[in-house]
């Protein structure tokens, strides 16, 4: 995308250059703050903070109206971003990115502008359709235009809005200052566009004399476990620390002494000892070992749910979903505690019709879990983890690049979008050769996957529609009849042995962990036979009965399998249609589709080897991109994104 967006340098400026969104890969060129700002300092308020004054001057060439069928769509080719908010109107947008010292504090935004233009508009704005009903409509031309209805105000509700937030990016604790400036806005009442093409930004922020966390690097890996697992990961520690990975082992009765550590709970007392661990010992990776107790209810090592609740753009609205971002999200942006419960009601994770929990969620620590609910399921991924960083893997196998997909959807554009975007995927993974598994030449089951799984890959992506025991997708053209799909059961054959790729699944509850029997019961009993499967239809689907969830399973299996898995333990939602018509379907520019991609390009594109790192950075830069549209949908992408494996394995292998 042409950026000719001028930051005009002051005695007290700063030249900032953000991030730019291209089609199908973000090019990253965040400045350091600390690289720059150091000549721009000014008064030392006390002994505890300085004062940095910026001023930022932003010049737009001109606005474009362009006509697509029924819709009109807006243009600003300085601008590096759509923001496509549910049943609004899609308008560009300039994001910038700054990275300040860990611990600064925004004390003052302010900006004037140049004069207010304003333009017509010929026809109906194109909005977003995120919802999960609004293709039907679409496609049947239904209200389009009850969207404008909905709001009698200018939207963006002003010209520029900006969020904060704290931690960890590429290895340095950093508190982030996201800046939107929205050149062009909507006022519904006149039906136009108000257009300014310069702007002067102020920003005032105070940045602390010292770092607020001590400089200590004793350790790097802190695992946690409940004493049962202890003595078996003693060899994973030790494997670990060979490789120069310090590497801390730590019992969760440690974790749960009352005389030393603060928690209303036990999750918030393991939340409280990877802060201390963070400080005193200076750990960045962390490994959580243990999920339920077998088939019962009872957690081995336990495990936060979030009540984010988006209304209206899932097939129902979930009350409830496994969040280990909990664990790793520790401060926010002035690096006080983030408890996710900040009414201190002792409910966390709550944003709903009537309360919003106030949530940093940008990740403190790379965070993984194994997730065993016995010995067993631990020393197969034990020697797993142990066997892959060993033996530096044979490009023989790991050059290949498993995709399985199919046509997620029907829309009104026509896409295929699975496979529209596994052909994405194989542009940001230039050095693999992809080996596909399509709905559009074949079946999808156990023969067609199995067959080039057990040849081996160094990444495997499954793109389509999922619960906790299943993956399935549809044939093309029209998204609607199902392959057979790939289920636990199919899993049973496979036989890759050492030849493990790390799989990234698009579907819903594939990361579930939470399913077992007794869980099951519970449910039928709380609704009721006819309850649990006919007035609850969405319930079966997705607390089916299985021994464990498909990504668990999948990681976990002997003899092949996954070396690592990111899933979601919720329900899944990527984009549709195509809202900004740039020719490039919405599936792989928002929500899971967006994250999925920007995994595969750390690696493929920037050579980023540290899984867990990988992982987090992806969340952290999806909440730089996407958390000022103050969306449901946008916090539980992060929050449900469950990395099942070890965050410190290293990519391809020890050489």
């Amino acid at each position: 995308m042409n950026i000719r967006t001028l930051f005009m340098i002051s005695f007290i400026s700063i030249l900032m250059v953000s991030s730019s969104l291209q089609a199908l890969s973000l090019k990253k060129n965040n400045f350091s703050s600390d690289d720059i700002l150091r000549f721009h300092k000014s008064n030392i308020i006390g002994t505890n903070n300085i004062t940095v004054s910026l001023t930022c001057n932003l010049s737009f060439s001109g606005l474009t109206i362009e006509t697509y069928d029924q819709d009109i769509v807006i243009r600003v080719d300085e601008c590096n971003f759509n923001v496509m908010k549910p049943n609004y109107p899609v308008l560009p947008t300039y994001v910038s990115i700054f990275n300040l010292p860990f611990g600064s504090s925004i004390t003052d935004v302010s900006f004037d502008h140049s004069t207010i233009q304003k333009y017509p508009i010929p026809g109906t704005l194109s909005y977003d359709s995120v919802s999960y009903y609004d293709h039907f409509r679409r496609m049947n031309n239904k209200d389009r235009d009850v969207y404008i209805t909905n709001f009698d105000s200018v939207y963006p509700s002003d010209w520029i809005t900006y969020h904060t937030g704290g931690g960890i990016f590429q290895e340095e604790y950093k508190s982030f200052f996201i800046l939107r400036t929205y050149p062009a806005r909507y006022d519904p009442i006149n039906h136009e566009i108000q257009f300014v093409n310069h702007f002067n930004i102020s920003i005032t922020y105070k940045e602390p004399t010292s770092s607020p966390l001590p400089n200590n690097d004793i350790y790097d890996l802190l695992i946690i476990s409940p004493p049962v697992f202890l003595s078996d990961l003693q060899q994973l520690a030790t494997h670990k620390q060979n490789h120069g990975i310090m590497t801390k082992l730590v019992s969760l009765d440690d974790v749960y002494d009352t005389m030393f550590w603060y928690g209303r709970d036990e999750a918030e007392k393991i939340k409280y000892f990877i802060k201390n661990a963070i400080e005193e010992w200076g750990i960045s990776h962390v490994l959580l070992v243990g999920g339920i107790n077998r088939q019962t209810d009872q957690w081995l090592l336990p495990a936060r749910y979030s009540h984010v609740v988006p209304p209206d753009e899932q097939e129902y609205a979930e009350q409830l979903f496994i969040s280990d971002l909990y664990f790793a999200d520790i401060y926010d942006s002035t690096g006080s505690f983030s408890s996710w419960d900040s009414n201190n009601d002792d409910q966390f994770a709550v944003w709903n019709e009537t309360f919003r929990e106030e949530m940093d969620l940008y990740p403190d620590v790379y965070l993984g879990r194994i997730p065993c609910r016995n010995k067993n399921e631990l020393s197969i991924m034990i020697n797993k983890i142990i066997t892959y960083e060993e033996n530096p893997c044979d490009s023989e196998w790991f050059q290949n690049f498993l995709i399985v997909a199919g046509d997620s959807y029907p829309d009104e554009n026509g896409f295929n979008e699975g496979e529209l975007i596994g052909e994405a995927s194989v542009q940001v993974m230039p050095s693999f050769t992809p080996v596909r598994v399509y709905a559009s030449a074949d079946d999808i089951n156990r023969n067609t996957v199995n067959t080039v799984f057990n040849k081996g890959a160094g990444f495997a992506y499954f793109c389509g529609h999922g619960s906790p025991g299943s993956w399935s997708t549809h044939f093309p053209p029209d998204g609607q009849q199902w392959t057979t799909g790939y289920n636990l059961q199919d899993m049973i054959p496979l036989h890759n042995k050492e030849k493990l790729p790390i799989t990234v699944v698009g579907g819903c509850h594939n990361g579930q962990f939470d399913v077992t029997f007794q869980n099951l019961i519970q449910d039928i009993n709380e609704y009721g036979i006819r309850g649990y499967f006919f007035e609850e239809p969405f319930r079966f689907y997705y607390n089916e009965w299985v021994p464990n969830c498909w990504a668990w399973w999948l990681t976990s299996k002997p003899n092949g399998g996954a070396i690592a898995t990111i899933a979601n333990t919720g329900l899944g939602t990527h984009g549709e249609d195509d809202s900004d018509h740039n020719t490039i379907a919405d599936y792989l520019e928002v929500l899971n589709g967006w994250m999925e991609l920007r995994f595969f390009e750390l690696y493929g594109k920037m050579n980023q080897d540290d899984l867990g790192e990988n992982h987090a950075q992806t969340m952290t830069e999806y909440i730089h991109w996407f958390q000022g549209s103050n969306e449901k949908m946008d916090v539980k992408m992060v929050q449900q994104w469950q990395l099942f494996g070890d965050p410190s394995l290293k990519i391809g292998g020890y050489n």
